[in-house]
């Protein structure tokens, strides 16, 4: 049997190719979809992956009627000829086996409807649990009737999905500035609060806040009350200059935190504001804060038009108010980015953590 894997744009070229080099009589063995290049994770061009076998053994011909040997026929002859039509017997027995082998491949499907059903009640993109359910490794087929092992697999597959994880690292020497940008009401204040407050309190850095988020007087406020009570000071800027400045001044601190004003995805104006903004310093690692209760496709829409800050993580709020975690693993699928930390709580600083892919896996498949 010859087995090759075709890599297309859609499925129809996919298949154009496996009857092309297979021919009409090759079977389809497993399909996935996947993402190829782009930048940072974002705009991959979607591929498709087609796995196909054809039998390359020769039909074997139909068995003739066994003729009757002649009367003066040596016995060896009569025995010989016996063989050869078990043989050919066996041959025809066993390439029944190896069509009804591939014909009960794409099962595992219809054993784990189950667990397909509870992703999609967690919000799962229907394509997406598709795509995780094919990918469950095919020693599953044996072991399909345990569902504490179908799930042990089902974890391993889905936090797979979620190995780039990285916090703030800060350098030997020098100074460290991240900015955090996002939509309103996603937390970013009280999220970079809690961020100060660890690297300030618990890890002894020194440690600066700069607001920027000059459109409501109540983010300054609640800032500049975080910074009395962490200890540090808080400076706010309105222009890109003001954020140069500031940046310069406050070069001897080892971490600078930057809050920005929350942004429509729609209002291009302020997008292109923003980027202005961190174009100031091209060293400035950029976080992009989202609500974990976002609409997934509300979150794919933010996700795209934030791009042009060139956010290298993702950031998720407010986790104790999550009924599912459909909108992150969606997210992450289908955009491979780096994810930072997960929020779990108002509590300054104790509700932050960094994201854990086993623990989110488990997450994901909560009943």
């Amino acid at each position: 049997m010859k087995v090759k894997v075709y890599t297309a744009t859609n499925m129809q070229d996919a298949v154009a190719q496996v009857k092309s080099e297979l021919g009409r009589d090759a079977v389809i063995l497993h399909t996935r979809r996947f993402y190829k290049g782009g930048f940072l994770g974002f705009f991959g061009k979607e591929m498709v992956e087609v796995m196909a076998a054809v039998d390359t053994q020769p039909s074997a011909p139909a068995p003739s009627p066994i003729k009757k040997a002649p009367v003066n026929a040596t016995p060896w002859i009569v025995e010989e000829e016996a063989k050869v039509s078990e043989l050919q017997q066996e041959i025809t027995n066993m390439r029944k086996m190896i069509e009804q082998v591939v014909t009960k491949l794409p099962s595992k499907e219809t054993n784990n409807s189950c667990w397909h059903d509870l992703l999609i009640k967690n919000d799962i993109d229907p394509e997406i649990a598709d795509n995780i359910i094919k990918e469950l490794p095919d020693q599953n087929l044996l072991v399909g009737s345990n569902p504490a092992i179908v799930k042990h697999l089902l974890i391993e597959r889905i936090s797979k999905h979620l190995q780039h994880i990285e916090g703030i690292t800060l350098p030997e020497t020098g100074c460290k500035t991240v900015a955090f940008i996002g939509p309103t009401g996603v937390g970013k204040t009280t999220t970079i609060a809690k961020i100060a407050a660890n690297f300030a309190m618990n890890q002894g850095h020194k440690v600066v806040l700069i607001t920027a988020d000059t459109y409501r007087i109540s983010a300054v406020e609640q800032l500049k009350t975080y910074a009395d009570i962490i200890d540090i000071p808080v400076e706010v800027v309105y222009t890109p200059d003001d954020l140069k400045s500031a940046l310069f001044r406050h070069r001897d601190k080892k971490l600078v935190l930057v809050d920005t004003a929350g942004r429509s995805p729609r209002n291009q104006y302020q997008l292109e504001e923003l980027q202005a903004l961190l174009a100031v310093d091209p060293e400035i690692e950029t976080h992009l804060v989202l609500g974990i209760s976002t609409k997934y496709a509300e979150a794919l829409e933010i996700v795209t038009k934030f791009a042009v800050c060139e956010p290298q993580r993702i950031l998720f709020t407010k986790f104790d108010e999550a009924c599912n975690l459909g909108t992150l693993f969606n997210l992450l699928y289908k955009f491979p980015t780096t994810l930072s930390y997960i929020t779990t709580g108002q509590n300054v600083p104790d509700d932050i953590e960094l994201a854990n892919p086993v623990k989110l896996a488990n997450m994901i498949l909560r009943d």
